[in-house]
This record gives C-alpha cells, structure tokens and sequence, in this order.
C-alpha cells in the first residue's frame, strides 16, 4: 500500500470513530425530531424564532434555571417533547416532569412524550421493549445510554420523595397547589439539590397577579422579551395588544401599529417579523437564570391570527370579568390584576337604585319592585342563634341585581322561626311582566356546628324545592359542589361546599364594572348603610405560605358579615340551577286569555257533559 493510500485510509478510519459535531437543542431538534401523524403539522419538526431560543438556552450548560411565562398557542407542549428528547439522546441522565395532576401526567406522556419519541429514530432507539417491567410504566421511561424520564403529580408530592433528578420540568406551575404534604415545587427542587449541573426548567400560563408563581419566578430571572423588527422603519419592539387596530364591527381586519413609526403593519408581515426578532434581556446582569416572556400576538398558529384574536378579545369584553382574565392569561400571557379592594361602603351605596324586595314592617306587606329584567331569583341565608338574616339576588341575563335584605328574628333552635323562613321561601312576588315569580333556589349556611342539625332537618325534605345545606371552605375550590358525606345523607339532605374565596373575588371585580356593563352587581335603594359595611366587611389578603403567595380574604376590625356571606351563597347557588330566560320571560309574561290549568280544563270538560 502507497503512502497516500494508507493516510487516506487512517483518515477514513479516523473520520468513523470521530464524536459527531456537538449540536445545540434546537439544531438536534430540527435534524432528529419527528412530529406524529396525529400532529396537526406531522413530520420533520421546525422551529419558530422563539422556541428555537427557549430550546438553546435548556440545552446551555451555563444556564440553571429556565423559566417561560407563556400564552397558548406557542407550541410549548411541543418544546418540551423536543428538549425531554434531546436530553435522552445528548446527555442521558434521570429527569423528572413534574405536572398539576395524574391526568396531565398520564395525558402528556401517552398523547405527546410517547408519539414523538417513537417516530423519531434517534430516541426509539434508545427505547426499551416491554412496557410494565418496573423500568418502563405508563408515566415512567427508561433508556438506553442511562436516561430515564418520570411523570409525576404534583397533586402527590409524597412520590417526589423516592425520586432524585438531575433535571427538573415543571409545566403549568401556576395550576399547582400546595397540599398537607407541602409545596410539591419547593418539594421537587430538594430532589435536584445533590447534583452541581443540575437544570430546572418552568412554563405555565400565568393567573392572578398576587399568587402566579411563574411571574414570581419570572421577575426573578434575566426578564427576555420578544422584540419584533417594523417591516416599514426596520425599528424592533415588542409587540403589545395596545398596537392592534381594529373596527369594532370586524376584528377579521385587525392591523398592528409600528409603536415608533406609526406605520400600519398587515398580518402577512408577522411570518418575516418573527423570524427577524429576537429576545432582549431586560436584566442583563442576571446570570444562570433565563426568563422569558411571550404573547399569542407572535404566534404563527393558524388559529392565532390577529382577526382572530381580535374576535376573542371582543368576546371576553362582552363576557365579563371572568373571561377577561382568560384573554389576559392565555392570549396576553400576563396575570391578572384585580383593583378593587379598596372599594368602601360610602362608594357603593351611592350607586343603588330604585328597585327591591323587602318587607315593610309599617304596612306588613312586601315592597314587590323587581325590575323587568329580572327573570330567576336565588336566595343566601346566614344562619346566627338568634336570627336568619337572607339576601334576595335577581339575574338577569347579563347581571346581577341585589334586590333585598331580609330578617327573620328569633332563636335558631326553634322551629317557628325555620317556619317563617319556609314561609318567605315559598312566596311568590308580583313581576312586572305579568304573573309571579319565586325562588329558584336556596343555600342555607350549616357551619354554625350549634346549629347544623337544624339547617340538615330543615334542608333536607326541601332539596326537590333545591333548598341545600352548604358550608363556605376557603382555598381554590369549585363554587359549589355536593358531598358524599354518610352521616349528612342519613339526615337525609344534601350538603353542598361552597369555595368562598373563588366568589368572593369574583365580587370584587364585578364591584369595578359600571352598572351598565355586563356581570355588573346592582344594589337596590332598600340596603342601609350597616349592610354595606357588612358587603365591605372583607379585604383580599396575600400571604406567603412555605415560600408560596396564597391569595386569601380577611376581616377588616371586628365589622359582622353576614350580609356578605349570605350574598356569596346565594351567588353560589346558581350553581344548581339551568336558566332558560327565553322560557322563563315567556312563562312571566301574562297573556289576555290565561290557559286554565290541566286539571282544571278537565274539571270543566267534565261539567259540561253532565249538564246535557
């Protein structure tokens, strides 16, 4: 063999045993991961700008911590696969995916870690056979080369104990709560803290502005957020929800506004524009924690154009503060803010008007002033020893109407008083439409263990009249939802928990829409001022529980409040009931020639054919 050959041959031999180039994540991810046919967008996987940025700096040895505050509809699901990948295939080590439930694992791993694994080469075969072998699990995965992967529950924070990681995803954090248990955050950090490279990465859609952790952990971080070039001054920005333009009659014609020069930017420039931007570090000084900020208006997702998300934006207006908040989380990828706390008794009695529902103790007789858009009423009842206080609530179809506050006087044990309230309950008021209306439904406060006997004898034969037992319970709870408790069924009625805090906020917030706007609480000129002090008797309150923001309500001095418990119960209590107000503004509706009942019409039918 020449020379020549046989340094061509060493090279060729050489060129085999060579470690293939180190690539970064989002270079691999673009070579190696394979999306499934169940994807909307099957195949070879491409990166957008941002993700392609997120990706590099989980895969950066120098950085600790990534934390992404996002909106839907960025592809992040996706991301995620991609870097749980990359981290099999590049640097094979224990990991743990942390998720709010034991349906988010499960899901995540079967609908989308699974999927993407075995359609790209470069991890299936790393994947071992078998599946329930102790290794491989329907949340957990062992490979070849030393990874593995596990999906846990943060709903479960006693596993965390058993497992150690060298790196951490936490997914929807802001979704996660603290149990008995502990923090299960905090609780699977201490499972990271034995390795010196240890990476801890967390996304989540944030919520509140006073609890979201992401945005506590975000603000903690180098702060990057998405800059965006002009296509007309080539100037960058973020692009912001106050640049979109658009007729309030068609959103579909939504436009962006260059911040800086002014110009009209169509939606056919935000492909070019995003793969032109770029994240910009708003503190640089910040160092192994990389933190960024995203919202929907980047997206290249078909279902987030700007018409479109024009379109959702009118739609939340219209909806309220609930689905605000929605826009704001999802769409904006911000937390909330609610600025109402520091509403006062003086404010809002100013606001009532000439409507109610309250006995007048002069005449003996009711004031029936119902306003005609009123179609359901519901009914709160706090129960005190030597009282019944219950606050009337009217709904409409787009607001609530405080309509009165009533009192029944008398010891709580005895039953003439439960008798009046049976009473009050089972009257039927004059509506200006035409007939009668009553109530729909009642929730009656068990809490008082003095009492609670009482209120489940009471409730119990009345449930089919949706006459229900309740207990208000703090913490992050449905508004109302039926136990299972033996001992209250063998009282024989049904005992609903009602999660205050939840209703509660809502009632701030509604406080700062106008009384013309949609999901407004209207006050009717009948409620005294020693009833406003009770309705504002609360203020929201964050406190920090094992290193945790927890949003809770707190009573201002020694002010009663009874007037704003019983209004959250009988807020809550529209729970069990389906509105229909077409139908029911038809039923109320009084016509010239009433129909006479059933029975009645067979009754008549009957006389007259006796009397041929």
């Amino acid at each position: 063999m020449s020379r020549n050959a046989l340094g061509q041959a060493l090279r060729d031999v050489g060129r085999a045993f060579r470690p293939p180039p180190v690539l970064s994540y989002s270079d691999w991810s673009e070579k190696y991961i394979r999306l499934p046919s169940s994807s909307a967008i099957s195949g070879r996987y491409k990166l957008w700008k941002y993700q392609r940025r997120i990706l590099e700096a989980i895969g950066d040895p120098l950085i600790e911590r990534v934390t992404v505050r996002k909106p839907t509809r960025i592809g992040y699901t996706r991301l995620l696969c991609a870097a749980l990948g990359a981290d099999m295939a590049n640097d094979p080590c224990s990991v743990i995916l942390l998720l709010p439930t034991d349906d988010d694992a499960r899901g995540i791993m079967v609908d989308e870690v699974d999927p993407t694994f075995q359609e790209s080469p470069a991890i299936s075969t790393l994947m071992r056979t078998g599946r329930y072998d102790g290794k491989n699990t329907l949340t957990t995965r062992s490979l070849l080369g030393g990874g593995s992967l596990k999906a846990l529950s943060a709903r479960a924070p006693r596993n965390l104990r058993r497992h150690t990681a060298r790196k951490l995803y936490c997914d929807e954090v802001d979704g996660m709560e603290v149990t008995k248990e502990g923090d299960p955050i905090a609780l699977a950090e201490k499972r990271t803290e034995s390795f010196a490279d240890r990476k801890i990465v967390k996304g989540s859609t944030p919520t509140d502005v006073t609890t979201s952790i992401i945005s506590r952990d975000y603000d903690e971080s180098d702060r990057q957020i998405f800059k965006v070039p002009c296509p007309h001054c080539n100037e960058t920005f973020e692009l912001l929800w106050e640049h979109i333009s658009f007729p309030h009659d068609s959103p579909a014609e939504a436009v962006a506004i260059c911040p800086l020069c002014g110009c009209v930017i169509e939606e056919r420039f935000k492909p070019a524009m995003v793969e032109a931007g770029d994240f910009e570090a708003q503190a640089p000084d910040v160092k192994g924690h990389a933190g960024f900020q995203l919202n929907a208006l980047v997206s290249l997702q078909p279902n987030a154009s700007w018409g479109q998300l024009a379109a959702e934006y009118l739609k939340a207006k219209r909806g309220g503060p609930s689905l605000m908040q929605g826009f704001w989380n999802t769409v904006l990828g911000l937390p909330w803010n609610t600025t109402v706390d520091n509403t006062d008794e003086h404010e809002l009695l100013g606001r009532v008007e000439s409507f109610g529902l309250s006995w007048d103790q002069v005449s003996a007789e009711w004031r029936q002033d119902i306003p005609r858009d009123v179609l359901f009423i519901t009914c709160g009842v706090d129960v005190q020893p030597d009282r019944l206080e219950m606050v009337f609530i009217g709904w409409s179809r787009q607001q609530r109407f405080i309509l009165g506050h009533h009192v029944i006087v008398g010891a709580t044990n005895v039953s003439t008083t439960w008798d009046e309230l049976d009473s009050v309950l089972l009257t039927r008021w004059d509506h200006p439409l035409g007939n009668k209306i009553g109530i729909e439904a009642a929730a009656i406060d068990s809490g008082d263990g003095n009492r609670t006997s009482y209120v489940y004898d009471f409730a119990g034969p009345r449930s089919h009249r949706r006459i229900y037992a309740i207990k208000g319970k703090e913490g992050p709870l449905p508004a109302f939802k039926f136990t299972t408790s033996r001992r209250v069924r063998r009282a024989g009625a049904r005992l609903a928990i009602v999660g205050v805090e939840g209703i509660k906020t809502d009632i701030m917030t509604s406080l700062s829409i106008p009384q013309d706007g949609l999901q407004a609480i209207r006050f009717s000129d009948d409620l005294d001022e020693e009833w406003f002090v009770q309705f504002t008797s609360e203020r929201r309150k964050v406190e920090y529980r094992k290193g945790r923001k927890v949003e809770t309500f707190v009573r201002i001095g020694y002010r009663a409040a009874e007037a704003l418990d019983a209004t959250v119960y009988g807020l809550a209590v529209r729970a069990t009931c389906v509105f229909h107000f077409d139908q029911r503004e038809a039923d109320l509706t009084k016509t010239e020639e009433a129909k006479p009942p059933r029975m009645q019409a067979f009754r008549d039918k009957v006389k007259r054919l006796h009397s041929r």
